[in-house]
């Protein structure tokens, strides 16, 4: 069983936007079982309900309150009937359904992203989704039978109360525009065929493969959202990508194999400073992402020969990519 806690998410939307959709396949039907669990818990009047309902649902108990860590579920039991009579649990729970409010969207776009995917890929799951208020003790836990949301990690900008240990630049992809995104893109990376490479640039291309599809399964997301930048952000390294490119060339970052620098461009930091002050975390995440389509649209590869390709050097040779206006 694959299996992801997400305390960082990968990037990870809810309906179309206004932006015109790409070009992609028309997704197969999929419907999937959603279940409302902050519900059911919240309405407990008693801890032996509360324990009840952990026997009732035994994945979410173990997966994603780790039941299995406590001597007995009465114990377990306790500890949650506790947590739903806190007035600031309430001020949580009252903040997620309202955040969630139009959730069926958010599933609708998780269903179609499922439907494309399977389109490409006939054995793609079709996860029970199920949700819940915790008191941010975990956002997301994703396997090939289960997608379990924490909403209280998803109330967004206007959260009373906020997860201390994500730091801000994080924190802005935790809402509910970015949620599907961040599953799928995790659902989908079992598909996707690695180069095996410890250089820069075949970690780069291994994560544009991961975007590229992202984007084909879901082509009314905009592309900021796939990869978390804000519009700022988006903006400018398009109206940079000339200065991104220079950089990696004569720096010679694309052939780099230590770690420490390879994380620079590729882990997870508020800002690129090795480029510019403006220059967001994750660049070489992008910049990889624009290779593969260059990829892409230079050779015409389907999706599922771009996700098997294994030798990255020829996928970035024959990919031709030069920044825009070059």
């Amino acid at each position: 069983m694959r299996v992801v806690h997400l305390m960082i998410c990968i990037v990870f939307l809810v309906s179309c936007s206004k932006e015109a959709c790409r070009e992609s396949v028309e997704p197969e039907n999929i419907v999937l079982e959603v279940d409302r669990l902050e519900e059911v818990l919240f309405k407990s009047q008693s801890k032996n309900e509360v324990e009840e309902f952990l026997g009732r649902y035994p994945d979410f108990a173990q997966f994603f309150l780790h039941s299995d860590q406590y001597p007995a579920d009465s114990i377990l039991a306790e500890r949650m009937f506790s947590l739903i009579q806190n007035p600031s649990i309430d001020t949580l729970y009252r903040q997620s359904s309202e955040a969630f409010r139009n959730f069926d969207d958010v599933v609708r776009t998780l269903e179609s992203g499922l439907g494309r995917l399977k389109v490409y890929y006939p054995n793609t799951p079709s996860p029970k989704v199920q949700t819940a208020v915790t008191g941010m003790y975990n956002d997301l836990f994703i396997s090939n039978e289960h997608i379990m949301i924490g909403m209280d990690f998803f109330i967004g900008p206007d959260a009373k109360y906020k997860p201390r240990e994500i730091p801000q630049y994080i924190l802005q992809r935790y809402t509910t525009d970015h949620l599907a995104a961040s599953i799928l893109q995790f659902v989908s990376s079992q598909f996707i065929t690695t180069g095996g490479g410890s250089d820069m640039l075949s970690e780069m291309i291994d994560y544009g493969k991961s975007y590229y599809l992202l984007s084909m399964i879901l082509p009314c997301t905009p592309e900021r959202i796939l990869i978390g930048y804000t519009e700022e952000e988006w903006s400018d390294v398009f109206e940079n990508d000339r200065i991104i490119w220079a950089n990696f060339v004569e720096n010679e970052w694309l052939y780099e194999t230590d770690h420490t620098v390879k994380q620079k461009f590729l882990g997870e930091r508020p800002n690129v400073y090795e480029i510019g002050d403006k220059c967001p975390g994750r660049i070489g995440r992008w910049l990889g992402w624009q290779i593969v389509k260059s990829y892409a649209e230079k050779t015409g590869a389907s999706v599922t020969e771009i996700m098997s390709e294994r030798d990255l050097n020829k996928l970035f040779t024959q990919s031709g990519y030069k920044p825009s206006g070059s």
